[in-house]
């Protein structure tokens, strides 16, 4: 009859197939779970055991014994046959944690606000043509998960990010002459967070890896020197939902709610025809024991389209919201291995804008 195996972190090595448990009185057989809190967690089942007494070194030398463990997947309803839990955390951002940077981005520790400084994306095969990014991003967002295990398999998964995001963000254009349509993504900064909760006996580990992520697209007829900008503050709340009785998107469901006050900027001072696209937010992927699953966006944007006749613009401007799931996400069960791309959902106002620099909301 097959047992579940909590393992000590400091006694255990983890290669991708291969256990290795430093313990003389530990022991396995085939059909056993393992589970542990070490790297990004540990959820395998045994397929075979072997052990060796090792010499250790010193002065007075002893045999230590190694069991070497070979694994294949495994899922929690392996480990769980039910149980209920939820986790809130903080979304702590900061140099300490950082994973990269590019250039013009920094973070401020025990704020986490995020600055951006001349964040240049360069137009394709136009000298001297930019769309350039300054401002901040400020989040208090919270991470939520609600995770139950009934029947032996997974009732209901829900991982969601909610709180407020505030920003201030500009989109400087500038070129010397007309452009053809282009489009850039580009990741800006990362960090990783880890976070372990316990269902009964069993460590469920959770990497958080939040993703400052801006983008631009544009295009114009002729030379263009345009700046735009909004400085809202959103209360949001992003969620993406498994529930074993639903029979649309594989159980999957993604939900998007934004409230927001928007302060839009506005300069023009070479009036052509174009478009001009920018935005700027976090994106967070969730990873259960290594495994890659669910990931939430949450993007402060602005749409700008330049009218060359009389020095007109629309401006649109709000927040978008999307959220999905990894195919094989079958670390939590095996009813959540197929992928869902949920919609991007978006909550927008238009304004209409007036060069030299007045916008009104529509």
């Amino acid at each position: 009859m097959s047992a579940l195996k909590v393992l000590d972190p400091d006694k255990t090595e983890v290669a991708p197939s291969q256990v290795v448990v430093t313990d003389s009185a530990f022991n396995a057989s085939a059909g056993d779970v393992l589970v542990s809190n070490c790297n990004d967690g540990l959820l395998r089942k045994v397929k075979s055991v072997s052990s060796q007494s090792v010499a250790s070194g010193g002065v007075s030398s002893q045999a230590v014994r190694k069991v070497y463990i070979q694994t294949e997947e495994a899922t929690l309803e392996d480990a769980i046959a039910s149980g209920d839990v939820s986790l809130e955390t903080d979304l702590t951002i900061g140099e300490a944690n950082m994973v990269q940077a590019l250039d013009g981005v920094s973070v401020q520790d025990f704020t986490g606000r995020i600055n951006l400084t001349n964040v240049k994306f360069d137009i394709p095969g136009v000298p001297g043509g930019s769309i350039t990014l300054n401002g901040f991003i400020e989040q208090t967002l919270k991470p939520s998960f609600n995770l139950k295990i009934s029947s032996g398999s997974v009732e209901v998964f829900r991982a969601s990010m909610s709180g407020t995001l505030k920003s201030s963000i500009t989109a400087t254009i500038q070129a010397n002459a007309s452009y053809s349509p282009f489009s850039l993504n580009k990741e800006l900064a990362s960090w990783n967070i880890k976070r372990a909760f316990l269902v009964g006996s069993v460590p469920v580990v959770v990497v958080l890896q939040p993703k400052l992520i801006a983008g631009v697209s544009s295009n114009a007829s002729g030379k263009v020197t345009v700046q735009v900008g909004i400085a809202p503050t959103f209360t949001t709340n992003l969620q993406l939902d498994y529930d074993r009785s639903r029979t649309t998107n594989g159980g999957w469901n993604n939900t998007f709610s934004a409230n927001f006050a928007l302060n839009p900027t506005f300069n023009y001072s070479v009036p052509v025809q174009g478009a001009g696209n920018a935005f700027a937010g976090l994106a967070m992927d969730i990873k259960f024991y290594g495994v890659a699953g669910p990931s939430l966006e949450a993007k402060p944007f602005i749409n700008l389209t330049l009218n060359g006749n009389n020095g007109s613009a629309a401006l649109k401007t709000g927040i978008n919201g999307k959220s999905k799931v990894e195919a094989g996400f079958k670390v939590l069960g095996k009813g959540l291995e197929t992928s869902y791309d949920g919609p991007s959902i978006e909550q927008a106002r238009t304004f209409s804008c007036q060069a030299p620099n007045k916008c009104t909301a529509n």
